[in-house]
């Protein structure tokens, strides 16, 4: 079986797509199913065009992003594709559509979705819209669905930071506030996720919160106990802290599921990326470069350690931490390069929200990477 990896950061979106997937198809001849990955700075619907008149039958599967993330490092404006040859491969996808999403949890619609799928083993890969709301319930709806017999893998597409027009990608056609899921067989994927955030002063509980919103902590305004513990005088710093001081839910062990904060909002509640539900033991969290890279390291010695020869590999790495780290997020990503090697195919994107299971349940994770090795 082979994987081939194409990429192109031509100005023209139409050849940009059309170079980068003739490159991975180079490698494989007509492939089971093709990942693309494209820039938010290119017309959609043309690059999506340009790699269709390509792939001919192939299963198709991804989406927007704010960066292209392969063997070279990270661009900020490029078309990534990853082919994988049909030799015993097998694929399938479904979408989900924004009035199926809306709709959660009342319906069973994403119920009969998933009973589409034919395959009783797998890897699932999710590319859902960054704006998605209850992203945690709908992937513990798909885990009671499918159980522990599959991987789950992905993360959030996105644009260039104006949460506006992230798409999302299948065979079918380019989407808009959906869910694309591909289902794989014939490929095995061990998965690492990692984040280097620890905790910073005291355990706190989320007194009030609905969806994105976290109303009160301790029974207090949230964003007076998030200043008041670090110090910030008014809102006007809150984007620079924000990045930098996430919350952080116990979960799995000694592990944190991270939520990142985004805006604090008039009436003293602070908007996160993602939910934390009411009554929710959260931290305040930290982290350096030291240890972001340190943790990068583990996660890729996790995946790769006493390990074949990997045929891929998959990182999807948050776009916050891009911003965060800048130039330096280069060292974080050559120090999982370096532990791959020469001549492995690599592909990934920023994403806006990381999705992988420490044990076999799949969680929605912030400021997180996640490493993903088929074989």
């Amino acid at each position: 079986m082979k994987v081939g990896v194409g990429f192109s950061c031509e100005d023209d979106p139409f050849l940009a797509g059309k170079l980068a997937v003739e490159q991975a198809l180079g490698v494989t001849g007509e492939p089971a199913i093709t990942f693309l990955f494209c820039t938010a700075n290119y017309d959609q619907e043309i690059v999506y065009k340009s790699v269709k008149e390509v792939i001919g039958k192939s299963r198709l599967i991804g989406g927007s992003t704010a960066g292209v993330i392969t063997a070279e490092g990270v661009f900020e404006k490029g078309v990534g594709i990853c082919a994988i040859e049909k030799g015993g491969i097998e694929a399938e996808t479904l979408v989900i559509n924004p009035e199926e999403i809306k709709s959660l949890p009342e319906c069973n619609l994403i119920e009969k979705k998933l009973r589409e799928f034919t395959f009783d083993s797998g890897t699932l890969f999710i590319f859902p819209d960054c704006s998605c709301d209850n992203m945690p319930l709908i992937l513990r709806r798909i885990y009671n669905i499918l159980g522990p017999d599959f991987t789950y893998i992905g993360g959030g597409t996105g644009d260039n930071l104006s949460f506006s027009s992230a798409h999302q990608f299948t065979e079918r056609g380019v989407e808009v506030r959906s869910i694309v899921i591909a289902l794989l067989r014939g490929l095995k994927f061990k998965v690492g996720i990692g984040h280097g955030w620890v905790p910073w002063g005291e355990p706190m509980i989320v007194t009030r919160s609905s969806g994105k919103i976290v109303y009160e902590i301790d029974g207090f305004p949230a964003f007076d106990v998030y200043s008041k513990n670090l110090g910030l005088k008014d809102k006007s710093g809150f984007a620079f802290l924000g990045m930098r001081h996430p919350f952080g839910m116990p979960c799995a062990g000694t592990k944190f599921l991270i939520r990142d904060p985004i805006s604090a909002n008039e009436d003293g509640s602070i908007k996160l990326v993602s939910e934390i539900p009411q009554n929710s033991a959260i931290a305040l969290m930290t982290g350096n470069l030291e240890s972001f890279i340190t943790t990068a390291e583990e996660v890729a010695k996790l995946v790769l350690l006493n390990q074949p020869k990997p045929r891929a590999i998959f990182l999807f790495d948050c776009v916050s931490r891009y911003l965060l780290m800048k130039k330096d997020f280069e060292k974080e990503l050559r120090t999982v390069l370096d532990m791959v090697g020469q001549n492995i195919p690599v592909i990934g994107m920023l994403t806006f929200g990381e999705i992988g299971a420490y044990s076999s349940v799949p969680l929605f994770h912030n400021k997180t990477m996640v490493v993903a090795a088929g074989w």
